[in-house]
C-alpha cells in the first residue's frame, strides 16, 4: 500500500491536477490540515510509546499527503503557484512521513520522531514566505509562548529582583495574548470542535490565575498553575493545531 502511495507522489508532479473546484487556499489548507492532525496523533503516540497506533495514524498521514499531492502536486493554489519552493517542500514532507514509517515498522521510536519533528515547522514556513496565516500558525505561536513561561515550573523567579519580576509578566503578558488571541480567531470548524469548549476557557481561567499567583508573589501557586496550563497547552495542540 505504501508503495502505491508513493507511485502517487511520484506521478502527480507530471500529471494534471484535481478539479478546478478543489484548486483553492483553502482547500489545500484544509488538507494539510487533515494530514498534519495524523501527523501530530503519531507524535503523541511516539511520546508515550506506542508505535503499533502510531503506525496506524502515520498511514493515515501518508494517504492523506498523497491526495493532498495527487492535487496540488503539480498545480500550487493561489500564490503558492508563484512559490519556487513548494514542489520541495511537498517532497520533503512526504519523504519525512515516509521515513518515519519505516523507522516504525523497525521500532524504532526515536528515529521516527526525529523525521516527523520538522515537518510542521516546514509547512508553517512555507505559508509565512507566502504571506499566509492561519489557525495553526495562531496555536504553533500560543504553544512557543507557553514554552516561555515553562521555564518558571521548575525555578520561579526571585521576586525582589525588578528585572526578573519585568520579565516574568512580560512573558505572561504574552501567553495571556497569544490564548486569547486564539480563542477569537478560532473559526466555526474549531468552535464546532468538542476540544475547544472543553480546553479553552479552562485554559484562559488558568491564566488568570496565573497572572494573580505572580502579582501575589507565591511562587507555589505558579508552579501549580503552569503545571495545569501545561495539559491544557499539549491537548489544544493535539486536537485544535
Amino acid at each position: 500500500m505504501r508503495a502505491m502511495l508513493m507511485l502517487i507522489i511520484g506521478l502527480s508532479f507530471a500529471a494534471p491536477a484535481g478539479p478546478a473546484a478543489a484548486d483553492t487556499l483553502e482547500a489545500f489548507h484544509d488538507r494539510v490540515g487533515a494530514a498534519m492532525k495524523h501527523v501530530r496523533l503519531a507524535q503523541f503516540y511516539l511520546r508515550t510509546g506506542n508505535l503499533a497506533v502510531a503506525g496506524t495514524e502515520l498511514d493515515e498521514a501518508t494517504e492523506k499527503w498523497a491526495a493532498l499531492t495527487a492535487v496540488f502536486g503539480s498545480k500550487p493554489p493561489g500564490k503558492l503557484a508563484e512559490d519556487s519552493a513548494f514542489k520541495a517542500d511537498i517532497e520533503a514532507v512526504a519523504g519525512a512521513l515516509d521515513a518515519a514509517l519505516d523507522a516504525v515498522d523497525s521500532d524504532e521510536r526515536d528515529a521516527a520522531a526525529v523525521q516527523l519533528k520538522p515537518v510542521a515547522g516546514r509547512l508553517a514556513a512555507l505559508r509565512k514566505r507566502n504571506g499566509l496565516w492561519i489557525y495553526s500558525d495562531c496555536i504553533a505561536a500560543m504553544n512557543r509562548a507557553m514554552d516561555g513561561a515553562w521555564v518558571y515550573r521548575r525555578k520561579p523567579p526571585d521576586f525582589a529582583d525588578a528585572a526578573q519580576v519585568a520579565e516574568l509578566d512580560r512573558r505572561f503578558a504574552a501567553l495571556a495574548h497569544w490564548y486569547k488571541r486564539c480563542f477569537r480567531e478560532a473559526g466555526p470548524r474549531e468552535r464546532a470542535d468538542p476540544a475547544f469548549e472543553r480546553l479553552f476557557p479552562g485554559s484562559l481561567e488558568s491564566i488568570e490565575r496565573l497572572i494573580r499567583a505572580a502579582k501575589d508573589k507565591s511562587a507555589l501557586r505558579i508552579i501549580n498553575n503552569l503545571r495545569e496550563l501545561r495539559s491544557f497547552d499539549r491537548l489544544i495542540w493535539l486536537y485544535l493545531g
